[in-house]
C-alpha cells in the first residue's frame, strides 16, 4: 500500500499500469523467494546433523509439491497460448474455444493469484520442513529483492531519502519479524537454530 501510495504521489501513471507494476513486482518477489528456496533449505539441510539431516530431506517434497502447484496453476496459461497448440485451437473453433476461455480464466486466474499471495505468505510450506526455516528463507529472499532493486531502480522520480527507505523497510522488517519469531520459539518452546541442527 506506501509503494502504490508512493506511485500515484511521485508518478502520475494510469491506475491499470500501476496495479500491472504491483502484480509484477508479487510474481518477481515469488520467483526471487523461489531461487532462494533451494539455497537456503539446502544450507539449513547441509548444516544439520544426523538424523535431523536426513529427516529434514524427506519433508523437502512438500515445499517442492508448493512450488510445483503454483507454477502449474501459472504455466496453465502459458500452454493454452503455446503456439504448438494452434493447429488444436483451430479445430476446435470459437464456439469451443471462447466458452473454454473464458472458464479457464476464471477457474485458474483465482488460483494463481491466492497461489502467489499464499507462497509469500507462508513461505512455500518451509515450516513443513522445521520451524525456523521459514524466517530464515524469508529474510534471506527480502535482503536479495534489496539487491535486484539497486540495479532495476524501482523507485524512479522519488527523493533519495523516502527511496532508501522504501528500499530498506521492507527487509528491515521482514528480519525484525523474523527476529522476534525465533525468539519467540526459543522463549516458549526451547526451540533454537542451534539444537534444531544438534550443533
Amino acid at each position: 500500500m506506501v509503494t502504490l501510495a508512493v506511485a500515484v504521489v511521485y508518478r502520475a501513471a494510469a491506475p491499470k499500469e500501476m496495479a500491472s507494476e504491483r502484480f509484477n513486482d508479487a510474481w518477481i518477489n515469488v520467483l526471487i523467494l523461489t531461487c532462494a528456496l533451494p539455497l537456503v533449505v539446502g544450507a539449513f539441510i547441509l548444516a544439520a546433523r544426523p538424523p535431523n539431516r536426513g529427516a529434514f530431506a524427506r519433508r523437502v517434497r512438500y515445499p517442492l509439491i508448493a512450488v510445483g502447484a503454483m507454477f502449474g496453476s501459472m504455466f496453465t496459461f502459458v500452454l493454452a497460448a503455446a503456439p504448438e497448440f494452434s493447429g488444436l485451437r483451430e479445430a476446435a473453433g470459437p464456439m469451443v474455444l471462447i466458452p473454454a476461455g473464458v472458464v479457464l480464466f476464471v477457474w485458474m486466474l483465482p488460483f494463481a493469484i491466492y497461489g502467489i499471495v499464499l507462497s509469500l505468505t507462508n513461505v512455500f510450506r518451509t515450516a513443513d520442513i522445521h520451524e525456523v526455516v521459514p524466517p530464515l528463507v524469508s529474510v534471506s529472499a527480502s535482503w536479495v529483492i534489496v539487491a535486484v532493486n539497486l540495479f532495476t531502480d524501482p523507485y524512479k522520480g522519488v527523493p533519495g531519502t523516502l527511496a532508501v527507505a522504501l528500499l530498506l523497510g521492507p527487509p528491515v522488517t521482514v528480519s525484525a519479524l523474523a527476529y522476534y519469531e525465533l525468539r519467540r520459539l526459543r522463549l516458549l518452546h526451547g526451540i533454537t537454530l542451534r539444537n534444531t541442527l544438534l550443533r
